[in-house]
């Protein structure tokens, strides 16, 4: 064969390669294709993808909680905490401590129909920083209840009864506090308005403080607040929502749990709420806002999807996102993995099995 004739089948080889390579890799993920926009240029990252997972034992009537650790200074503790409604309406919640190994189950005598809220405050003194959970009990008016200090000596616990939903909370430091509580929820109003209340935490028990209701905003499923954990810059608090009619995923956000500006929509639709965390956006190896979210509409088996953008402020013009294999009943929930730091994400969900096993698997880019 002639040079000329060697060059050409090269090159037909290489363009078959890619052509097969590509085909491979839609063949995988064909749902799971990047959606780039032509906003500000995003760092070379891939397609999220699952690095490993694990079924667990747990079963679970709603999506699960989880909270993570995003810095490796403070609280004192396990990395995660990871929460759930089992299948006989009692919560439970377990620790981890780096990727997808959990174990020290907690079950307590309080009752949901729907998922719990939960997050960690900071330990003092060599303590282990106590956990926090709320959820919507099963009484006849759905009151919302807020619980500090699990499984401490000295357990405070706060019901609401002014205040009732007809799905689970948020729960939420306000921007690094540790003594105030930000309770997220939907009402049982005919609107399902979003509320926001403090909670601050005392030596004498659980108070309940001021309350902002978006008689704008209104929910088809729990909300999600989250504070953004850049390292610098303004705080900033943000709160997730599938919209009551439209079910398009809406988000606002605060500098102070009081002003809240609502920002564009995403293009993404979700029958339960979204899940929402920010990272530092000074990170160069990793993706600093990510979101997750159960499918709906044409995607009949809510399979899981995540993505990511370059910052807060481009969640919804400059964002990569995918496609999961897995479903979900309920929507799934994502956190930092801070055993591999800018390496992997988290992300739990329950699954679509009979038996609606809890999920957790990495995530890689």
């Amino acid at each position: 064969m002639s040079w000329r004739g060697i060059i050409r089948w090269v090159a037909a080889t290489a363009v078959a390669v890619m052509l097969i390579g590509g085909s491979v890799i839609g063949g995988m993920a064909a749902r799971a294709a990047p959606a780039r926009s032509s906003a500000a240029a995003i760092p070379t990252y891939g397609t999220p993808h699952e690095t490993g997972k694990v079924v667990l034992p747990e079963l679970s009537k709603d999506g699960p909680a989880l909270w993570t650790q995003a810095q490796p200074s403070a609280p004192i503790g396990p990395l995660a905490v990871l929460a759930w409604t089992g299948t006989d309406g009692r919560l439970n919640f377990m620790f981890g401590n780096g990727g997808i190994t959990f174990s020290d189950k907690k079950t307590l005598g309080e009752t949901s129909f729907v998922r719990p809220a939960v997050v960690r405050g900071k330990g003092e003194g060599g303590f282990v920083a106590p956990v926090a959970l709320a959820w919507t009990g099963t009484d006849a008016g759905h009151h919302l209840n807020v619980l500090y200090d699990v499984p401490g000596s000295t357990v405070k616990k706060l019901t609401l009864w002014s205040e009732t939903s007809f799905t689970s909370p948020s729960l939420e430091w306000l921007n690094g506090s540790t003594d105030t509580l930000l309770l997220a929820w939907a009402g049982t109003d005919a609107s399902h308005s979003l509320n926001i209340m403090q909670v601050r935490v005392t030596s004498q028990g659980l108070v309940q403080g001021a309350k902002v209701t978006f008689w704008n905003y209104h929910s088809a499923g729990q909300p999600e607040l989250i504070a953004d954990r850049t390292f610098s810059g303004t705080p900033r608090l943000f709160l997730g929502w599938s919209d009551l009619t439209s079910h398009r995923l809406m988000w606002a956000t605060s500098p102070d749990a009081k002003t809240w500006t609502q920002q564009p929509a995403f293009a993404e639709w979700s029958g339960s709420g979204p899940s929402m965390l920010g990272l530092n956006e000074q990170l160069t190896h990793y993706p600093p806002f990510w979101m997750a979210w159960a499918g709906m509409g044409a995607d009949a088996a809510h399979h899981v999807n995540v993505l990511y953008a370059p910052s807060g402020t481009q969640a919804t013009t400059n964002t990569v996102k995918a496609m999961l294999p897995e479903t979900a009943s309920g929507g799934p929930v994502v956190g930092f993995n801070l055993y591999l730091p800018g390496k992997e994400l988290l992300v739990a969900w329950t699954g679509t099995d009979a038996a609606h096993h809890v999920n957790v698997a990495t995530i890689g880019v």
